[in-house]
């Protein structure tokens, strides 16, 4: 399922599934990427519907180990990627932008030996910084920055942003507390 680009459709499936099992899935709803007519038609349903589906297609032994939903019109979709390699595994965040040079993601850091604890997944997101991004910081911190800039209160904030992982239960409770940490630390 985390293959799934769009996070609407990936939503409705895992729901689907858990409660309905492997049979209330329908093609349309698993597909990896929608053609443009297919994206043109979900996206008739509502802009939040476009979410993710112009991610870039994930490569051969890649998968997605981490998605970062912004609460934006499109629900626009950040998505952090992982791939084993010879030598452990190679990292990268990609976006919906991705032909857009200021889009692309900076990372501090690209492999590991070892699959990243919750902290070092936590700490490789908020290190990597958007190319042409006005706000300092890496992906969390330019968010909350521009969020307060633009007059939003802690709780709306906090909440442009959410975070899902199959693989790190916890990370958003673990980015909450982090947002709540930067934004106490901005208040001094």
């Amino acid at each position: 399922m985390s293959r799934i680009h769009g996070i609407e459709r990936q939503v409705i499936a895992r729901r689907l599934y858990a409660e309905h099992g492997f049979t209330a899935l329908s093609e349309f709803l698993v597909k990896e990427g929608l053609n443009n007519e297919e994206r043109d038609a979900w996206g008739a349903i509502g802009p939040w519907c476009m979410g993710g589906e112009y991610l870039p297609e994930v490569k051969e032994g890649e998968m997605e180990i981490a998605r970062i939903s912004m609460r934006s019109v499109m629900s626009d979709q950040i998505s952090v990627r992982a791939t084993r390699v010879p030598d452990g595994i190679e990292y990268r965040i990609v976006g919906e932008y991705e032909e857009d040079e200021s889009w692309r993601c900076r990372l501090p850091f690209d492999t590991s030996k070892e699959p990243l604890s919750l902290g070092e997944l936590m700490d490789l997101m908020q290190r990597s910084n958007q190319a042409g991004s006005g706000y300092p910081g890496g992906l969390f911190a330019a968010s909350w920055a521009m969020m307060r800039d633009h007059y939003y209160d802690e709780a709306d904030t906090i909440a442009f942003l959410s975070l899902s992982s199959p693989f790190y239960p916890g990370i958003q409770e673990c980015y909450v507390d982090l947002a709540e940490k930067w934004l106490a630390s901005e208040e001094n």
